[in-house]
């Protein structure tokens, strides 16, 4: 994509997210290319470990020859809780055809549509020394104020023993926002999205600039 497109494609994303009838507060933004061989995002969304809730607005242009319909999908473990939804605006000038989502697929993107997701992501609670996700045997304890849950009297002791090595508690590693073609099940597009601790992340920014 030359130079001039990709400045016109980020305006046009940036005016139609303005625009849109409703905002989440963006934790991440991934730009990508929509490919029948398979799609490339231009950088992963990278996120702190430890928050609630996320939110990601995943843009991308379908290439030629491109067409179809495409299923989008967060794969990655332990499983998250998320919600996709596709960017409108308040008022639709028709400038541009717009696909539809409906149950989490994309329908009848053609060559050049420009599409804006928010996914809303909620991780799970998990026991802060093995990882295991949450479940109704879990056990509670509190300290220094904040709430932990433990799978097992094992993690419990190995935590009341040094707390201090387990104070991050929500998920950390790589997912992918993959997007399949419905016909062939191929992915048209795979955007990575990065579950990083609070001070990888001041890493990472070091080594972008």
């Amino acid at each position: 994509m030359s130079i001039k497109k990709t400045i016109f494609f980020i305006l046009s994303v940036a005016v139609s997210l303005v625009a849109a009838d409703y905002r989440w507060g963006d934790s991440a933004h991934s730009i990508g290319l929509i490919r029948a061989k398979g799609g490339e995002a231009r950088h992963p969304a990278t996120l702190q470990s430890g928050d609630t809730g996320y939110t990601l607005i995943a843009t991308a242009t379908v290439l030629p020859p491109y067409k179809g319909n495409a299923r989008v999908v967060l794969e990655g473990e332990p499983k998250l809780d998320y919600k996709i939804h596709l960017s409108a605006p308040v008022v639709d000038l028709k400038l541009h055809r717009k696909p539809e989502l409906r149950n989490d697929i994309l329908y009848d993107l053609q060559p050049r549509d420009r599409i804006a997701l928010w996914v809303l992501m909620k991780p799970p609670v998990l026991d802060p020394v093995c990882g295991m996700a949450y479940n109704d045997k879990f056990s509670k304890h509190t300290h220094d104020g904040k709430d932990y849950f433990f799978c097992s009297e094992h993690c419990l002791e190995t935590f009341r023993q040094a707390p201090e090595k387990y104070q991050v508690t929500g998920v950390r590693g790589k997912y992918t926002l993959a997007f399949y073609d419905t016909n062939t099940g191929k992915a048209v597009l795979s955007v990575p999205v990065i579950f990083k601790a609070k001070g990888d992340m001041h890493d990472a920014g070091r080594h972008q600039h």
